[in-house]
């Protein structure tokens, strides 16, 4: 377990399904639970949840592998992300919660979903997909998580992948938040980084199922997104009846910390009504 609790943030730790979660919390009312991305943390949210807490009371945890939850010995799939997210809202005495996940928090979010539809009162999916990976793909993440188990991470894998998540423009104007996230994946051990990979690779195929969803649903992407391209948004909208469709100009993949302001007002959006 590595890193320390975002600015202003409340930190707590809870075990559950067996694992020593924490949990960042902000603010008060209508809960939002946020689900972070591969290789990333709850201090990916930090704007977006200040922005949020006057209205909210903001969850965010630290999945399974990552940040200061602990890893598990046994590999684990995206379904257990969403298992681990309704266990957390019960050990929290949560009924329900609007949902946003980012990447692979977003393809939990869409796991919990089909399998908690009653623990949902609105969903917010961000740079995601609800399709399985491509074939081409999965073979080089299977690979680079092979690499990794046997040799480690290359030194440059952080910076090559701050490159790949973060639009040029927001890298340039916000280094301090880039070397932040590059020591959250540099911090990661080997086997926490391989068994993201491999749970992000064998995700299952969900695009048929969409219409299952009944909760309130906005979609988000980020048009300069390199790692989720836009299209794989625009098939989720076309499949969830209802749904709207959100794309950032000039947002790469990590849109939560590029433009917070414009996720938090879909988020807003979603929060029962005072009164």
């Amino acid at each position: 377990m590595t890193g320390s609790a975002p600015s202003g943030a409340v930190e707590r730790f809870l075990t559950v399904r067996g694992l020593r979660h924490c949990v960042d919390e902000w603010g008060a009312g209508p809960a939002v639970l946020l689900a972070h991305g591969m290789w990333c943390d709850s201090g990916m949210f930090t704007a977006l949840a200040r922005r949020l807490a006057p209205r909210a009371r903001v969850i965010a945890p630290d999945f399974r592998a990552h940040g200061r939850t602990e890893v598990p010995d046994a590999p684990w799939t995206i379904g257990d992300l969403a298992d681990d997210l309704a266990a957390l809202l019960d050990q929290l005495k949560i009924g329900s919660a609007v949902l946003a996940g980012f990447s692979m928090g977003g393809m939990a979010a869409v796991e919990f979903a089909l399998r908690y539809p009653e623990r949902l009162s609105g969903l917010v999916l961000i740079g995601t997909s609800a399709a399985g990976e491509d074939l081409v793909r999965l073979l080089q993440i299977r690979s680079l998580a092979r690499v990794i188990d046997l040799a480690g991470p290359a030194r440059f894998l952080p910076a090559e992948a701050a490159r790949a998540t973060f639009s040029a423009r927001f890298r340039k104007k916000n280094r301090e938040e880039i070397r932040r996230w590059e020591s959250v994946v540099r911090a990661m051990p080997r086997e926490a980084l391989s068994q993201s990979l491999r749970a992000v690779g064998g995700r299952r195929h969900l695009l048929g199922q969409l219409d299952k969803i009944t909760a309130p649903v906005t979609i988000i992407a980020g048009a300069a997104d390199r790692v989720v391209r836009p299209r794989l948004s625009e098939m989720m909208h076309r499949r969830i009846p209802g749904s709207k469709l959100l794309i950032l100009p000039g947002a790469g993949h990590a849109v939560p910390t590029e433009q917070p302001e414009e996720v938090a007002r879909a988020i807003e959006a979603l929060l029962p009504r005072a009164g």
